[in-house]
């Protein structure tokens, strides 16, 4: 048996997508794999959301054991939402996943680990290995990552974008503006930090000082990463990173920036262990990303990033993982090596509407253009197995994806349907509300929808004003089942099944999830507003009429993952469950 293990991770491979390929012989490289050793189908969690699979996939646990159950997750004494991709203890970041992951017990028997972007992987656990995390890395101010548009014509962009909008004036062509970064503890509270950036435009060109890194971009042009200082108080300073794009020079200027990414020593937001990792990486490879998802959909919602913009932005993001792959490839002697791409599933979500005709924002003439995009990155994933094959013919390996994709068409507003239906009552007066709750009379709410297949009832002594009696549970789950599985819309039943999480999952984080996990039919996904504790006055059902047009937060029944292996692996990998102790079991584990 090899004593090299390599494994892949290929965020959102679709096993249907992937199989036409093969047919057609666009993916040699995984045709051999299937040849050679296995291909199959693979049985995902349930939600098949990204942060669960991957919790699972690194722990061989279910959601019960591993404690990571949405993307959004609440507090059962606010019932305010918050993220699942970290935990904040005593102050300080703590990783959510509660089970032992599979290189922290093959490292303790002595076995090399190395692991590229694993997603759920911040802040990393110490082990005797190195890791840099991947999704859920945060930005400089501890959210999802927010970008930054600075503009002479802010009217033009939208009111409600998830970035911020900065008006500029020009004045001699010299803009004088700031850079927001994270916030500081100040006598009057807690203030945003600044960085000052000032521009000077000069024919062609504008020439840039962003804090005391200078460049200069042309209309068009990308910058590289940049790492800007912020002055924290009390002597200290925090590093962070950011990248800027030059839409507009003249007669308007429009200038568009990332996220403030995390610096790669920041101990605050630790992003790697051994603690030194990222730097050293990024010295020896170029600068790179940091947030956790750095392809910027939400600019690209907004309309700040047209398609061409986006896909230069994704293609860098996936250069940047290549080369941390490869690089880290050319030095693998023995032990494992594990590498998450994850930019396959960024492009399926914002292209999908692309493939399918029946989206209310498919387009024919986009659809000649971009219509090969996804079909490119599993092309390009092809390629790169290739040459691990090539270069490491005596490896152990394995890729798999958590979870494939499907249309999303449809957005329902879960919420709303509970206040039709008398599980959940609003207040005197209140028609509605925008998100988290506001105008819920929790003393009459028996059930809430949260995140984006979560369900939740509104129990007496586990929620702040619980209303449910223990001994009502049980009729209560029966009959939104019933009524959920009967919901239709033009036709189409809207939810294909909702299960019981007592029967879904077992131990002892199990009664800390949803009481309920709606796997919705395909084409149907829960409203942003839902997630977030939303309840839009209105239609339950509306036409989805954002470009994130796939998902996979729907019944994991419909969104199969795929696990290819270069070694048959008898009786066969079926379920995310078993990749772990597929790899454990190679190393000599039980």
């Amino acid at each position: 048996m090899s004593d090299k293990f390599i494994f892949i991770g290929i965020d959102g491979m679709d096993p249907t997508i992937a199989e036409q390929m093969m047919d057609d012989g666009h993916l040699p490289n995984f045709s051999r794999l299937k040849s050679q050793g296995q291909y199959d189908r693979l049985t995902t969690t349930n939600p098949p959301q990204s942060p669960v699979v991957w919790a699972t996939i690194a722990t061989g646990a279910n959601p019960g054991e591993h404690g990571v159950f949405d993307f959004i997750e609440r507090k059962p004494g606010t019932y305010i939402p918050s993220l699942s991709l970290f935990r904040i203890e005593r102050g300080q970041y703590q990783n959510p996943v509660r089970s032992i992951t599979f290189w922290e017990r093959i490292s303790s028997e002595g076995i090399s680990a190395s692991l590229l972007k694993w997603p759920m992987g911040f802040p990393p656990r110490y082990f005797e290995g190195k890791l840099l995390a991947g999704l859920g890395v945060p930005d400089i101010k501890g959210m999802l990552g927010t970008y930054t548009l600075f503009t002479t014509v802010p009217e033009t962009f939208p009111a409600d974008a998830k970035g911020r909008i900065v008006p500029v004036v020009p004045h001699r062509g010299r803009i004088d503006t700031e850079i927001h970064g994270p916030y500081a503890a100040s006598l009057r509270g807690r203030k945003e930090v600044t960085c000052p950036l000032k521009i000077m435009v000069e024919g062609e060109a504008a020439h840039f000082l962003a804090g005391k890194q200078q460049f200069s971009l042309r209309e068009g042009e990308w910058s590289n990463w940049h790492e800007v200082t912020f002055d924290v108080g009390l002597f200290r300073s925090t590093t962070g990173l950011c990248r800027f794009y030059l839409k507009k020079l003249n007669p308007e200027f429009v200038l568009y920036m990332t996220p403030v990414n995390v610096g790669y020593e920041s101990s605050e937001f630790p992003i790697s262990t051994p603690s030194g990792f990222a730097r050293e990486l990024s010295r020896q490879i170029e600068p790179f990303a940091t947030l956790g998802m750095a392809e910027d959909t939400n600019a690209f919602n907004d309309g700040v990033l047209d398609e061409d913009e986006f896909l230069a932005l994704c293609s860098s993001i996936m250069d940047e993982r290549e080369r941390m792959f490869f690089h880290e490839l050319s030095h693998f002697k023995k032990g494992l090596l594990a590498c998450v791409f994850d930019t396959t599933d960024r492009i399926q979500h914002m292209f999908w509407r692309m493939r399918d005709s029946g989206h209310p924002l498919y387009n024919e003439d986009l659809s000649h253009r971009y219509g090969d995009v996804i079909s490119g990155y599993y092309r390009r994933m092809d390629r790169i197995i290739g040459t691990v094959m090539e270069r490491f013919p005596d490896a152990c390996l394995a890729v798999c994806s958590d979870h494939g994709f499907s249309t999303f068409r449809r957005a329902v507003h879960l919420n709303t349907w509970l206040v039709e239906n008398g599980f959940m009552v609003l207040k005197s007066g209140a028609k509605g509300c925008e998100g988290l709750f506001d105008s819920v009379d929790w003393s009459k709410t028996k059930a809430y929808a949260i995140g984006f297949t979560s369900l939740y009832l509104n129990v007496h002594n586990r929620e702040k004003s619980g209303s449910v009696l223990s001994e009502e549970i049980s009729s209560i789950k029966r009959s939104l089942s019933d009524k959920l599985t009967g919901f239709y819309d033009r036709g189409q039943r809207v939810i294909h099944e909702v299960h019981d999480s007592q029967t879904l999952y077992h131990g002892p984080e199990q009664p800390k999830g949803p009481d309920l996990v709606v796997g919705y039919s395909a084409g149907y996904r829960a409203s942003w507003q839902t997630a977030v504790g939303g309840v839009p006055d209105g239609p339950i059902i509306e036409d989805n009429l954002k470009k994130w047009s796939g998902d996979h937060c729907c019944d994991a029944s419909f969104v199969p993952g795929v696990f290819f292996s270069n070694a048959r692996v008898e009786p066969g990998i079926r379920s995310v469950l078993e990749i772990s102790g597929l790899i454990e079991k190679h190393f000599g584990g039980k």
